[in-house]
């Protein structure tokens, strides 16, 4: 079960993250339905804004066979020390990490700690947050077309 503060910090970080048209347009979305009488004709579907945003990057997040985001959840060091790891990366693993970076340090509001620690594993080729961000990262790499 998520917290309050743990909702409201995931709202925050892609209520930042969208454009602003994806913005209105999800705020439109969550309004009630007019009343028949008062309906006003859609518009067009080519004029609607499309749902995840596609970005052109130099790195490429590969699905599992299952058709999964390849991010997991590691624990270490007995249990003391959290990390979100994501893998099958192909391409510039490194703009990744300054992009996934940026986008939490973005989203961080708390001024008393530091933004999570975003790193890479050169062997592995993995990049790893410190943290539970699972759903925070996938979410972002759904958003980025993943």
């Amino acid at each position: 079960m998520l917290s309050a503060a743990t909702s409201s910090r995931r709202a925050l970080l892609f209520a930042r993250a969208l454009p602003a048209s994806a913005r209105a347009s999800s705020a439109a979305a969550t309004a009630p339905a007019p009343t028949p009488a008062a309906a006003a004709p859609s518009p067009a579907p080519a004029a609607r804004a499309p749902l995840t945003p596609t970005f052109k990057t130099r790195y490429i997040v590969e699905r599992t066979a299952t058709g999964q985001l390849p991010v997991y959840s590691d624990v270490r060091n007995g249990g003391t020390n959290h990390v979100t790891v994501v893998r099958r990366i192909k391409g510039s693993a490194e703009l990744l990490r300054d992009d996934l970076a940026r986008f939490l340090a973005d989203g961080h509001i708390d001024p008393v700690t530091r933004p999570p620690g975003v790193s890479l594993r050169h062997t592995s080729r993995a990049v790893e947050v410190k943290g539970r961000w699972v759903a925070e990262v996938k979410g972002w790499l759904e958003m980025r077309g993943f």
